[in-house]
């Protein structure tokens, strides 16, 4: 999880749902939705005793833009999206996904900014986000304006797993009209399958292999923390060897210093890909990240953080990190 522009919010973000985290480990988080065809009431809820009910079927959805591309990739297109749409380079976010966005109207990119006026002339009949706890995802503290123009649905993010959080989106996209057996749903999870069975081969074959997710600027040095599940927590389970960060429970990253960079060894550094964080060429030129021997060894991947949970998008970074696991190699302690 991250915050578009300081570190300060995604530190709030982590608080906010540490609580959260043991509760929602322990019970069940799947959405449930019940809807008419026939064009009855339609009724959604993420698990965590939120639920909307409407008189029928939403058809027009203002969505977070991690949550637009899942729906999105499962064939439900949303008329607007807010959150991370922009990334660098010229080259969209990783948050948004293959939503079209010369088709979708892009209302704020700017953390907690929504114009009331421009979501309104969308005419919403639903609004959806990610949670944190109680954080809404990109949306304003005060959400009663925003509220007043259309319900908000939320799926639940801290202390989910990301294979559930693939499945509450199908979810979400099934309640809102998808055919779950659609070819490009069940293509999808197939080859999300393979893509899978790619990296289990690959931590097989390589299981001492010390892999090392970092969110580094000339800043400030944070590193994943797998404990806390999501997709880390997704690669663990298929023999990704992580550390075992000194994260507070829930946490999902142990905030260190430069100077601790070094704290856990690495042979392989998976740096976050996100717009806000910094490339992996510019770091280049901070001596500390030169320094450590996963970089001097060039076995450095991407850590495709904030992924959007669908099967398409998880198929795409599972490959890559299996890929980057084959071709690296334990280095001397």
């Amino acid at each position: 999880m991250s915050t578009p522009s300081t570190t300060a919010r995604r530190l709030l973000a982590l608080a906010a749902g540490a609580a959260l985290a043991l509760a929602t480990a322990c019970g069940g988080t799947e959405p449930a939705a019940d809807t008419d065809d026939t064009g009855g009431e339609w009724t959604f809820g993420d698990g965590t005793g939120d639920e909307i009910t409407l008189p029928e079927r939403p058809q027009r959805v203002v969505a977070y833009s991690g949550v637009a591309a899942a729906l999105w990739d499962y064939g439900f297109e949303v008329v607007g999206v807010f959150g991370p749409v922009d990334g660098v380079g010229g080259e969209p976010a990783p948050q948004i996904g293959d939503v079209d966005t010369d088709q979708v109207e892009t209302l704020s990119q700017t953390y907690g900014e929504l114009s009331v006026e421009s979501l309104a002339a969308l005419e919403p009949d639903l609004i959806v986000t990610h949670a944190f706890g109680d954080l809404l995802w990109y949306l304003p503290e005060n959400t009663e304006q925003i509220e007043a123009v259309a319900p908000i649905a939320t799926l639940q993010i801290t202390g989910v797993s990301a294979e559930q959080q693939i499945q509450n989106h199908l979810d979400l996209a099934v309640a809102l009209g998808v055919d779950p057996e659609a070819e490009q749903v069940t293509e999808a999870r197939a080859t999300y399958e393979e893509a899978i069975a790619r990296l289990d081969a690959a931590t097989e074959a390589n299981p001492d292999l010390r892999v090392v997710p970092v969110s580094a600027s000339p800043d400030d040095f944070f590193v994943g923390n797998a404990a806390a599940g999501g997709d880390l927590g997704l690669f663990q389970e298929h023999g990704v060897n992580f550390p075992e960060t000194g994260a507070p429970t829930g946490d999902e990253y142990e905030q260190l210093g430069w100077e601790q960079a070094d704290t856990y060894p690495a042979d392989l550094i998976l740096q976050d890909a996100r717009p806000d964080r910094t490339p992996v060429a510019e770091l280049a030129g901070l001596p500390i990240w030169g320094d450590l021997p996963a970089v001097r060894a060039g076995q450095v991947g991407e850590w495709r953080a904030e992924t959007p949970y669908s099967y398409a998008r998880y198929a795409e970074t599972v490959s890559a990190l299996a890929e980057d696991i084959e071709n690296s190699e334990p280095l001397d302690a």
